[in-house]
């Protein structure tokens, strides 16, 4: 009971120190369709950090994910631009469940600003298995709340 205490006081810490939060939906090699959710927090200008936890049902098992993410706003480059957020990244994943997977992470992907504070993205994953773990991709689409 004490470690589900503590890890809801951390989670409830990290959700009120965040500065986005995400719904995410994707598909994944052998995870199948995937749904969940993201903390984000800006770093420094163009860096952030990304916490995200995704039901796996096919896998069956839960996504985890921490990455560090350069993602630059464009529009202090091009005023045009202003609102486009191109990202890469990586960091680590790991599918717990069953059969566990982890492994490095790679990432890229475009978040488009609808408004200061809500932003559309797509972004495609890769994970490089540890030692003998599978080497996987996901793709997903989600929805920033700023």
């Amino acid at each position: 009971m004490r470690r589900v205490l503590l890890a809801l006081l951390l989670v409830l810490g990290m959700a009120s120190a965040q500065s986005a939060i995400q719904m995410r939906f994707g598909y994944g090699e052998s995870l199948g369709l995937t749904f969940g959710a993201g903390l984000e927090n800006r770093l420094r200008q163009n860096l952030s950090g990304r916490l995200s936890a995704m039901l796996a049902p096919a896998a069956p098992g839960v996504a985890l994910e921490g990455i560090l993410l350069f993602k630059p706003d464009l529009g202090q480059y091009d005023p045009s631009l202003k609102g486009l957020l191109p990202y890469f990244g990586g960091g680590l994943s790991a599918v717990m469940g069953p059969s566990l997977t982890a492994g490095v992470s790679f990432t890229g992907g475009m978040e488009g600003l609808l408004d200061p504070y809500t932003g559309l993205f797509a972004e495609a994953t890769y994970v490089y298995g540890f030692a003998n773990f599978p080497k996987v991709w996901h793709f997903t689409l989600g929805v920033s709340f700023r």
